[in-house]
């Protein structure tokens, strides 16, 4: 057995694609290429069978701060101080295009540093990141194939950020202009070693994810979306008892499409536009679980139809600092009668992000970093305006106006624990300043402050002023 596997060893040698040391470099800078991650262009690398194996990682300590994150009818209102450090390790082996490998793991602690905040953190642990193998050129084909733990991300963040335990085939013809790619996903298994089962959102979900895109012009280009979403978990029964990180208030199966239009165009001495348009709706069924201290108490069944759409462009000036003008405005749908039987609240997939950045250097919330509202049943308005700093830095100050496409008692997901009023649409403003260094190969640092003020949908906490902030500093080696 031994002589087979060393001779299956050299001939997997043999017949891979030469690759200099210079290619493996774009390579694995292509493959691994994230828009969260920092990394040195040259890792350090050790010879395995006459082939770098590149490692690297990163460092991050981060701290937010908020003095409330509750509003409206609540009877607990506190606060949060939470210490993020975050050490994570990579390793990138490659044969050539042929054949490469990847392999990432992370460390993190999380602690909440307000004794004061419910159901605070103090925990350790690791995590896995991606795993894969990809096979490029695939029977000499322009396809490529990858397996294990993959990244997904679309330019937005619009539509997922998240790794996901998958198989994914990839079609790009030879001008690089249209791509295809079609990926099964299902989780096998935790994917944190303080946990001994898949969190209740994934558990038993399967998924289907397709995306197209098109560059039909230089600069240009439209993309289309399809996820398919069904659930297998089983449903829980009124009387069940199920333990607090065990609660899934949902079991859907859901369909989601989607098309974006987005480009960029040069009008030279009047400066850069950038713009973006898109557009999804999602349709299917749910079963939605009540529970109360921890018994579920009621399970319904509803249809869910909804829509959304997020526009906006960024206007680059050709003067000093390269100042940046953003005006935005998304919108999903509401549900004005939630007892017909179905739900017309658009809801977002669950793998998103929402971090599209505005011009700057470093990616943040585009919908507010301290509300960090999912898009459903609210029309959000965004202005902002940036400028570079140095050479390699930025700086923007964001504007929202939130409200309410159909008037109700909660939102459906976001940082704050919000109870409404349910009689007023007006869900209020917030403002961001975001700093970001990216001065130097190794190092970044992201400061930013936050506000929101409370619209009449919070009633006796209107005109309430809530603050936060963050922290930020990553260190690549």
């Amino acid at each position: 057995m031994k002589t087979c596997l060393n001779g299956g060893l050299v001939l997997l040698l043999l017949v891979a694609t030469a690759a200099t040391g210079e290619e493996v470099q774009e390579l694995r800078e292509r493959l691994t290429e994230r828009e969260d991650e920092n990394r040195v262009r040259e890792p350090f690398t050790v010879e395995v069978f006459g082939r770098p194996l590149s490692l690297n990682g990163q460092y991050e300590v981060a701290l937010e701060y908020f003095d409330r994150l509750t509003l409206g009818d609540v009877t607990n209102r506190y606060g949060r101080v939470l210490l993020g450090q975050e050490l994570e390790g990579e390793a990138f082996y490659s044969f050539g295009p042929a054949l490469s490998l990847f392999a990432q793991v992370r460390l993190v602690l999380e602690k909440d540093l307000d004794s004061d905040t419910p159901q605070g953190v103090s925990d350790l642990f690791v995590e896995r990141g991606e795993l894969w193998l990809y096979a490029g050129q695939v029977a000499g084909l322009p396809l490529s194939f990858e397996v294990g733990r993959l990244d997904f991300e679309d330019d937005r963040l619009w539509w997922w950020d998240e790794d996901l335990d998958a198989v994914r085939v990839t079609y790009e013809n030879a001008a690089e202009t249209f791509e295809l790619a079609l990926a099964a996903a299902r989780e096998l298994f935790s994917a944190r070693s303080d946990r001994s089962f898949v969190e209740p959102k994934h558990e038993k979900l399967f998924r289907l994810i397709a995306e197209a895109s098109w560059d039909w012009h230089p600069n240009h280009a439209i993309q289309f979306f399809a996820l398919v979403h069904e659930d297998h978990s089983p449903t829980e029964q009124p009387g069940d008892i199920i333990p607090p990180d065990r609660e899934d208030d949902s079991d859907a199966e859901l369909i989601w499409v989607g098309i974006r239009v987005a480009g960029a165009a040069d009008f030279d001495k009047r400066g850069v536009l950038g713009y973006w348009l898109d557009v999804g709706a999602v349709q299917g069924d749910e079963r939605v679980v009540e529970t109360e201290d921890n018994e579920v108490q009621d399970v319904t069944s509803q249809d869910v139809r909804g829509w959304a759409l997020d526009a906006g462009f960024t206007w680059l000036l050709p003067v000093t600092a390269d100042p940046r003008i953003t005006v935005g405005y998304a919108i999903g749908s509401g549900d004005s009668n939630p007892d017909d039987g179905t739900d017309r609240a658009f809801r977002q997939t669950g793998l998103h992000a929402n971090e599209p950045g505005f011009g700057g250097v470093q990616r943040f919330n585009g919908y507010g970093r301290l509300l960090e509202p999912e898009l459903s049943n609210l029309a959000i308005f965004t202005a902002s305006i940036g400028c570079s700093l140095f050479t390699w830095s930025s700086v923007d100050l964001v504007f929202h106006d939130y409200r309410l496409v159909e008037r109700a008692g909660s939102l459906r997901d976001s940082r704050l624990e919000a109870e409404l009023t349910g009689e007023h649409r007006e869900l209020g403003q917030g403002v961001d300043l975001v700093l970001a260094f990216e001065e130097w190969e190794r190092v970044e640092i992201e400061i930013s402050g936050s506000v929101f003020r409370a619209g009449q949908a919070f009633g006796d906490d209107r005109g309430e002023w809530i603050f936060g902030s963050f922290v930020a500093v990553r260190v690549a080696f």
